[in-house]
């Protein structure tokens, strides 16, 4: 399928201001009224000290965010239709370590052998100089479950990421950037560099740790959902069809490595 190789996002500006400025965006916008978006974005524009004239892109761009269909295990389901009761934004946790290493991290990735960022990560994730106590805080962008029917849902964290991937031109200036350039092994490097995995993974064991607090009968097998990131710049829209496709990157949960890194932080190794 031929993919747009220009976004409305192409052009806007990069960094962690603009990145900011559109995780504050999402955070308050009604995903299913986009009529009412151009006070909140002017709001944040302001806010971030950005032009005005960058509404209109802002909106398209962020309107196909929420219309895509998010594809693999979640199938056609887009994020503009989830309702205000099927979502949480800004989940912030502190959890306590008793002792996290990088052995036991790599340890942990180990496990589930089929499931991604497995093997092919662990090089990366054995760069990392870990030998940590005390508590890991953080805020999740967004919490969602995958059905309205709450016995049939499962919960999953999603994650928005405003990195730039695209073509440059001469000499080096940004040329082109849209959905073409967000193919799935051009995620997967963001994903390493950024060590993107090991993020999402923790993100699941505070998802799985909520869960127990908020939710009656919590089974994590039954419960929880996996992870979505959400690239921002290339995300296609309504037209895209459920397959796996550009702009975002959805896995289930790999319940083994969640538990195994949920056991780590509780009892300091796997």
């Amino acid at each position: 399928e031929e993919w747009p190789d220009r976004g409305p996002l192409a052009d806007f500006p990069r960094g962690a201001a603009a990145g900011d400025c559109l995780h504050r965006m999402l955070e308050q916008l009604p995903f299913q009224c986009a009529g009412d978006w151009g006070p909140v974005i002017e709001q944040e524009l302001q806010r971030s000290a950005l032009p005005l004239h960058w509404r209109e892109d802002v909106e398209q761009g962020l309107q196909q965010v929420l219309d895509t269909p998010l594809g693999g295990p979640l199938a056609a389901l887009p994020l503009s239709a989830l309702t205000p009761d099927r979502r949480l934004h800004e989940l912030s946790f502190d959890l306590p370590v008793r002792h996290a290493r990088t052995d036991d991290l790599v340890e942990a990735f180990r496990l589930d052998p089929d499931a991604r960022f497995g093997s092919d990560y662990i090089d990366q994730l054995s760069s990392l100089q870990v030998n940590s106590r005390g508590f890991l805080t953080g805020s999740i962008d967004l919490v969602f479950s995958d059905a309205a029917d709450p016995l049939q849902a499962r919960w999953w964290v999603a994650d928005w990421k405003s990195n730039w991937i695209g073509e440059r031109g001469e000499p080096g200036s940004p040329s082109c950037c849209g959905p073409r350039h967000y193919t799935q092994v051009a995620m997967e490097e963001q994903m390493h560099h950024h060590h993107y995995p090991l993020q999402a993974h923790l993100y699941l064991v505070a998802l799985h740790r909520h869960l127990q607090w908020r939710l009656p009968g919590y089974v994590p097998e039954r419960h929880l959902g996996g992870y979505v990131y959400v690239f921002l710049r290339g995300m296609p829209g309504k037209s895209c069809s459920a397959e796996t496709g550009p702009g975002r990157i959805v896995e289930p949960a790999p319940l083994q490595r969640v538990l195994a890194l949920d056991r780590m932080l509780q009892l300091g190794a796997v």
